[in-house]
Formats: C-alpha cells, structure tokens, sequence
C-alpha cells in the first residue's frame, strides 16, 4: 500500500510541474504591442487611429526675430526649444507636463530686447498637435 500511495503522489506532482510548465510557457508568448509613433486623430475610425502620445507645438514664426519658445501650464514654466525667423518649427512638448486634457499658454521670447507674445489658454492633451502663429512685428 505505501508503494501506490507513493506512485499516486509522484504522479500528482508530475501533473502539478506540466500544468505549471504549460502555463508559464503560454503566458510568455504573449507580448505586448510597442506603441506607435504616429499622432492620435480622434476623427479617424477606431481602426485607423495610432496610439501616439507625443504632442508638439508648430510655430510659424512670421517675425525677423529668432524666439525662445516656453509652454506654462499653470505656474510651471519649461523652455521647448528655439524658433527660427520666417521659419516653421515643430517642437515637442513633454510628456511630463502633458496628461489628460491640460490648459496652456505658449510664450515666445525674442533674441534682444523686443516684444515679447503670449498665446491665449489653450486646451491640449497627448497626441496633440499645436499651431501657433506669431506675428511679423
């Protein structure tokens, strides 16, 4: 009797080990799709949207002046990059500042001691693609 009751035990962990085994091996085939690096349009079908969260700002800078380029949101202040005179510039907006729908303004500084612009509050959240135009003054 103490030789089957052995040889049901011995039999049971070898199913337990399999099932385990089996069940490791299935969930590690399964990986996680990486996301894409394409803008979210929330018009497209469901089909076709990406899943981008990089948001940008596109400065058309009609202005002879070279611009420093902030976005505030809220009392936090982070330089983007740099605008060039007459020039389009698309910079990137951090993600660390952008979650959900957030309101900003967007702030240019020229190079030298001319006026300086502020846009109005605008609402934006990841995959967003911001155009602002400054002024040629």
């Amino acid at each position: 009797m103490r030789g089957g009751r052995a040889a049901r035990l011995g039999a049971i962990w070898r199913v337990v080990i399999a099932g385990a085994a089996l069940a490791v091996a299935c969930s590690s085939a399964q990986q996680p799709r990486a996301p894409s690096d394409q803008p979210v349009d929330l018009n497209a079908p469901a089909g076709q949207r990406s899943q981008s969260n990089e948001t940008v700002v596109v400065v058309d800078n009609q202005n002879l002046y070279d611009m420093t380029i902030y976005a505030y949101q809220g009392t936090q202040r982070m330089r983007l990059g740099r605008a060039r005179g007459t020039a389009t510039t698309t910079l990137k907006i951090p993600k660390s500042i952008v979650s959900g729908v957030t309101q900003m303004r967007f702030f240019a500084e020229p190079m030298g001691n001319q006026r300086s612009y502020l846009s109005e509050v605008i609402p934006v959240q990841p995959g967003d693609q911001v155009e602002w135009m400054i002024p040629a003054r």
